[in-house]
């Protein structure tokens, strides 16, 4: 296992470093493309820039669904100043109150370009503008030049994409914990990637379908794509989940959820205010679980509901001919800000329990 866990440190480290806000997902994808081409029986980058591969197995059986997203959360170039400074929308959930004074990327069609997000300084601000945070509206990036021609030149338009400067990085007494932005969901790419590489035609029934989808942190659509393509029986949506284990959250009645006790199995999730919801299949819950024991990976399970929580699985569970549907999720603090953090364990573990999962056939019979 160790080295698998350097594998994957090794891989998630490679994939975060990539900048793929959600609807700009090329660069990712084509990193996991060249990755896998030469190890699976097929692979195709869908019109819409969903990667799927694909391994036949030995024995007959049925078509296996595995999944996570390509994109993160981030900001997007909607204007440039006639002094260059830059102006930017929020593209998904990113946790903005993060943002103001941080150094970002900026990628245009040249290449990445360093910034800074701008403050207002500390000696103008009035009492009230000092009690309320700086609002992406009031925002801009500086990236160093003095015109707008400046900052064309340099390949930056509407359009480019911003991230966080935050480098995947290995920290705390044994370097297991890794802080980074985008581990959502890169670090289950990684997990799929790494499971891939892995499986043996000899140990699989069917087929496993691998899916690298776009999308997922503006909508719970893209999935359908896929879906309806590949018309897979049933599916494993790997992503991740908040941690209750911190100061502000009550960890045994709001969110019991923490790191080092392995991936979560979701049993249900609902996005509180739009209704959507989907329940996990009760044979494919039983599968997870089963996995767990047998490799001795650590898991947690719980239901997500009444929060702002979904994943693919309910784009999924709507689409195609009614395929059936899990969730488990890596733990992970501080979702959606540029420090995300995970541990190395959790993630060895999810990867243990997807493998075993993925080499099981599950007989969905409920009647």
């Amino acid at each position: 296992m160790s080295d698998m866990k350097e594998r994957l440190r090794k891989r998630v480290t490679e994939l975060t470093d990539i900048i793929g806000v959600s609807g700009y997902e090329w660069d990712v994808a084509k990193y996991i493309y060249h990755q896998l081409k030469d190890h699976v029986d097929s692979i195709e980058q869908m019109p819409n820039g969903t990667i799927v591969a694909i391994k036949k197995g030995a024995h007959p059986g049925p078509r296996v669904m595995v999944t996570a997203h390509m994109d993160e959360v981030g900001y997007e170039v909607k204007s440039i100043s006639p002094k260059g400074f830059l102006f930017f929308d929020a593209i998904g959930g990113a946790t903005t109150a993060c943002l103001p004074g941080r150094r970002v990327l900026v990628k245009g069609d040249k290449g990445v370009v360093k910034g800074v997000v701008g403050v207002r300084a500390g000696h103008l601000l009035t009492p009230e503008q000092m009690a309320k945070p700086q609002t992406v509206g009031q925002s801009y990036v500086d990236i160093f030049v003095e015109s707008r021609e400046e900052a064309e030149a340099l390949g930056i338009r509407a359009g480019a994409q911003i991230v966080p400067e935050s480098p995947c990085t290995p920290v705390g007494p044994d370097g297991d914990y890794m802080v980074t932005r985008a581990a959502d969901c890169r670090a289950l790419c990684a997990v799929i990637m790494e499971t891939m590489l892995e499986l043996k035609a000899e140990e699989i029934h069917g087929e496993v379908c691998a899916v690298f989808n776009i999308l997922e942190e503006t909508t719970i659509k893209a999935i359908a794509a896929p879906v309806a393509r590949y018309k897979p029986l049933y599916g494993l949506f790997l992503d991740t989940i908040p941690c209750g284990d911190v100061p502000d959250c009550d960890f045994e009645k709001e969110l019991p959820v923490g790191l080092k006790r392995g991936p979560v199995i979701l049993r249900s999730q609902m996005m509180s205010a739009s209704f959507l919801r989907a329940g996990s299949h009760p044979k494919l819950v039983a599968a997870l679980q089963e996995a767990a024991a047998k490799t001795g990976a650590k898991h947690q399970e719980f239901a997500f509901n009444g929060a702002g929580y979904i994943t693919d699985a309910v784009g999924g569970v709507y689409g195609g001919e009614g395929m059936a549907v899990v969730t488990m999720a890596l733990p992970r603090r501080f979702s959606h800000s540029p420090v995300e953090v995970f541990h190395m364990n959790d993630i060895c573990d999810t990867q243990k329990i997807v493998e075993r999962f993925l080499k099981t056939e599950v007989d969905l019979t409920m009647v």
